[in-house]
């Protein structure tokens, strides 16, 4: 995992960057880019890298088919690169999270008492996050998980047409200003 997704980023902060450029090298197996990822210009760059695909949870969860409440999709719509913060560093299972007061309590808690779960544990319960998703909408009452992604997220689409608009924009940019500019620098 690499810093940027949401979720949990592993303890690392190693980037996309980085991580692909070493997963061409060392792998014999196809992957994908994960972390990050929301529009065509990084498809193009993760094939560039040597990905396969991207990986976009962030993105999906910002779409008519997702099954959490619009209130959370306009979160997502609404927010920017600033808009989400890391929790649980100090029991070594960090979690990217949307930014909020529930998010800040945890790190409060996780300053005062480092590695005792037990402390914010009912911060952090899946109950939490899921009534939040399914029921209330409430973006700011629970610690859910999102990446930065979000700072892409300018609509709610439908899967067919963010993935449509996501492979056009790639296309485009490889066919017309990849080739366009090794053209002109040879």
């Amino acid at each position: 995992m690499q810093c940027q997704c949401g979720g949990h980023p592993g303890e690392d902060d190693v980037g996309n960057w980085i991580l692909l450029a070493q997963a061409k090298r060392k792998l014999k197996i196809p992957f994908v880019a994960s972390g990050g990822c929301a529009n065509g210009a990084q498809l193009a760059a993760a094939l560039a890298l040597g990905a396969e695909g991207l990986n976009m949870g962030t993105r999906f969860m910002a779409t008519k088919e997702a099954p959490i409440h619009d209130n959370i999709k306009q979160a997502l719509v609404k927010g920017d690169e600033k808009s989400t913060t890391l929790v649980m560093r100090s029991v070594r299972n960090t979690e990217r999270v949307y930014k909020n007061s529930v998010a800040k309590q945890v790190q409060e808690i996780e300053k005062k008492k480092p590695g005792d779960f037990m402390a914010f544990r009912h911060l952090v319960r899946g109950e939490n996050y899921r009534k939040s998703f399914q029921e209330t909408g409430d973006a700011e009452n629970s610690v859910w998980s999102c990446g930065i992604s979000m700072a892409l997220i300018d609509d709610i689409p439908s899967c067919q047409d963010l993935i449509e608009t996501i492979v056009k924009d790639a296309e485009e940019i490889i066919s017309k200003k990849l080739a366009g500019t090794i053209k002109s620098k040879l």
